[in-house]
């Protein structure tokens, strides 16, 4: 609880820094999903025709979690939403498929959105969903899956399933060599995976999720992103 309360806090004091600068600052968004309202923040792209990326959060986790990793990716050309899961429980896939959709839907409908180019990023059960919705939803470009799970380690993740329907689009997982259950997962699902999915095993960190997001990782993500999206 304390170090939620902790990350929140810090990243509570970076979005109240962006917006009293004005810089790339995000805006709070309210989607509909079902009869509950659903928070975002989005960060409009400097021109017209941007892809845009979806940011899905760890179980706990909340969008100002993404700030950085946000704020980085807006300066690149994306348009980015980074979202709360409303509430309900993390076991309820269809739930989180939801979710998903609103902020996938809220990206395709933003004018400066090519809604032809919209990647997804996840990070734990935000991987997992992501994985997972891009496979119901061929119009998904790519997913960045930040320490994805297996049916065998966690019951709700759905990952590896879902990889026939993904078929051949970029797939990228990402994992911390000292992570073992993330490690194995991110080789499975790689191996599992139709197309040349990669997946990337960083050394020095047993962290996961959001944890990875070192300034070298997210450079890397950063090079992925403009390679396929």
């Amino acid at each position: 609880m304390v170090r939620g309360r902790a990350v929140f806090t810090l990243s509570g004091l970076i979005l109240f820094s962006l917006l009293i600068a004005g810089c790339e600052a995000p805006r709070p968004v309210q989607l509909l999903v079902g009869d509950q309202q659903l928070a975002a923040l989005y960060w409009e792209p400097p021109r017209r025709l941007s892809p845009g990326v979806l940011l899905l959060p760890a179980e706990g986790e909340k969008k100002e979690d993404w700030i950085p990793l946000a704020t980085r990716l807006r300066q690149e050309g994306y348009g980015v939403l980074a979202l709360d899961w409303s509430e309900h429980d993390p076991a309820d896939r269809e739930a989180l498929l939801a979710d998903a959709r609103a902020g996938f839907e809220f990206l395709r409908a933003q004018k400066n959105i090519d809604a032809a180019r919209i990647g997804l990023i996840g990070a734990e059960l935000g991987a997992d969903a992501a994985v997972f919705f891009a496979a119901r939803e061929p119009l998904a470009r790519l997913v960045i899956a930040l320490t994805p799970t297996l049916d065998d380690q966690v019951p709700r993740a759905a990952a590896e399933p879902a990889l026939p329907n993904y078929g051949f689009r970029p797939l990228l997982l990402v994992a911390a060599a000292e992570d073992p259950r993330g490690s194995a997962a991110a080789g499975r699902l790689a191996n599992s995976a139709p197309g040349e999915a990669e997946a990337w095993h960083f050394a020095g960190s047993a962290g996961r999720g959001l944890e990875l997001l070192s300034p070298s990782v997210t450079n890397d993500i950063a090079k992925f992103l403009k390679k396929h999206l």
